[in-house]
């Protein structure tokens, strides 16, 4: 087309996926241009969700360990008025240091950023509208990334909006702290701001719309999970969704909601969580052929690529799991795939997964019950935070590190971590993975003492008695 500009990739959308496909092609030599609707880059975790929530998860544990700890002779008073701004003061001298990071990381790659909304016009083109709806440009691309995020579903009959209904984007607006909130949908997000907020002594009631919290994970650490949400008093509702929403006209307004079990629960603030559409609403996607499912997710083969081999899609926009670390690398990777770039780790599978509640959990690699599922004669081995110093010295004497292992060679397959720091200590378990470590070798490591992390050793001195007490004979069940 006339007047257009061309280069060798267009990334729509610049949050982790998009940053992450962009500076993995402009290694490779490409000239790379990335268009940004928002006024910044960075995306939702940068500016509205990971990291102004995981500032207020830092308040709320502050002051969870003065309630539990209770230190003789310390008094602590949380005044009426108190607004979640005031637990996130630091939120924008951290969202200020990303975007320095990410704006130079860009500059340096010489990456080339386009304010606006871009819009298929072809499989390589791209038009580009400014905040009017003007047609700002033309880009041509020979490869297109699509990485344009995702927003909270919004039903219709959910009046948002009011100053008592929220979504995971606005919920950090809340002008002063509610006495009772009720968190419909109990996935990642409602599960760490239903911990967040009872921390901080917010009557909490979590509506899951499953049988079970969190399927997905090791059942044995969901369920030490939830006995501790219980703990910090969040009533957990099992397999149940609203029926209705309405607003009371009550001074303040508050909002009551009725489930299809028969559920009336009238709080302070509801926050809604439950599902995220894919923002391809808007992309011209009718124009390439291309047709996102009814959550606005786009279909990808394990190379990221959509049913246009050049048109790469990665991040929230694709679905399951949509969180930064994963997203960053499904960048990366997408773009070793469209410039034939070997990794220097032959195998990306093993990504650890972390959730940010209180308290967190992570894993890496199989669960229990997919072990089972196969057929796989497996160890398990388990270090408690009630028998390590540390763990003691916090005051987290609930948590457990899981390991399991193969049986017959004693390979590490998966790491399960629910407790204080589970997010960094997983990092430990994955690299053991990554190095095909075997149980005995873990066994002998050496940590610091005294230290979380000793607590790998601990678990993998258990999984070694236990294939000792099996001797030839071991069970494919543990």
């Amino acid at each position: 087309m006339s007047g257009s500009e061309q280069f060798d990739v267009v990334v729509i959308g610049c949050g982790p996926a998009g940053e992450r496909a962009a500076i993995q092609a402009a290694r490779a030599g490409r000239r790379v241009v990335v268009v940004e609707r928002a006024e910044v880059v960075g995306g939702t975790g940068v500016n509205w969700g990971t990291i102004p929530s995981k500032t207020l998860r830092e308040s709320a544990l502050f002051v969870h360990s003065l309630t539990r700890a209770r230190l003789h002779g310390i008094r602590y008073e949380m005044g009426p008025e108190i607004s979640v701004a005031d637990f996130t003061y630091r939120q924008r001298l951290v969202v200020q240091r990303e975007l320095e990071l990410i704006n130079d990381g860009l500059a340096k790659s010489r990456i080339e950023v386009r304010r606006g909304h871009g819009r298929f016009l072809g499989p390589h083109t791209l038009a580009l509208f400014d905040e009017q709806g003007w047609q700002a440009g033309v880009l041509e691309g020979e490869i297109i990334v699509i990485a344009t995020g995702s927003s909270p579903n919004h039903p219709v009959d959910v009046p948002f909006g009011h100053d008592c209904v929220f979504d995971s984007s606005t919920i950090l607006s809340l002008p002063r702290m509610p006495g009772s909130m009720l968190v419909l949908g109990a996935g990642v997000v409602g599960i760490e701001y239903a911990s967040i907020f009872a921390a901080l002594g917010i009557r909490v009631t979590l509506v899951d719309t499953r049988d079970r919290l969190l399927p997905y994970l090791d059942r044995e650490i969901v369920g030490i999970l939830e006995r501790e949400l219980q703990r910090l008093g969040v009533v957990i509702v099992h397999d149940d969704r609203y029926e209705t929403v309405q607003i009371l006209p009550e001074k303040p307004p508050r909002v009551m909601c009725r489930t299809r079990k028969g559920v009336n629960a009238v709080t302070d603030v509801l926050l809604y969580c439950v599902g995220r559409d894919g923002n391809t609403s808007d992309l011209g996607l009718e124009t390439i052929g291309l047709q996102p499912n009814a959550y606005g997710l786009l279909t990808v083969n394990p190379g990221f690529q959509t049913a246009h081999p050049h048109i790469y899609a990665v991040g929230d926009v694709i679905g399951y799991p949509a969180v930064p670390s994963t997203s960053m690398e499904q960048g990366r990777q997408a773009m070793r795939q469209a410039f034939g770039i070997t990794s220097v780790l032959p195998d990306t599978e093993a990504l650890p997964f972390a959730i940010y509640s209180i308290p967190e959990v992570s894993y890496v690699g199989a669960t229990e019950e997919r072990l089972q599922a196969q057929g796989m004669p497996y160890l398990v081995g388990r270090g408690r935070y009630e028998m390590s110093a540390r763990g003691q010295i916090i005051g987290d004497t609930e948590g457990v590190l899981k390991l399991l292992c193969d049986a017959d060679s004693g390979r590490l397959l998966g790491v399960h971590i629910v407790g204080t720091a589970a997010s960094e200590l997983i990092h430990i378990g994955q690299a053991y993975m990554r190095s095909g470590a075997t149980v005995a070798q873990i066994g002998e490591s050496l940590f610091n003492y005294p230290t979380l992390a000793d607590l790998y050793r601990h678990a993998a001195l258990r999984a070694l008695a236990e294939q000792r007490r099996r001797g030839a004979s071991i069970s494919p069940k543990a």
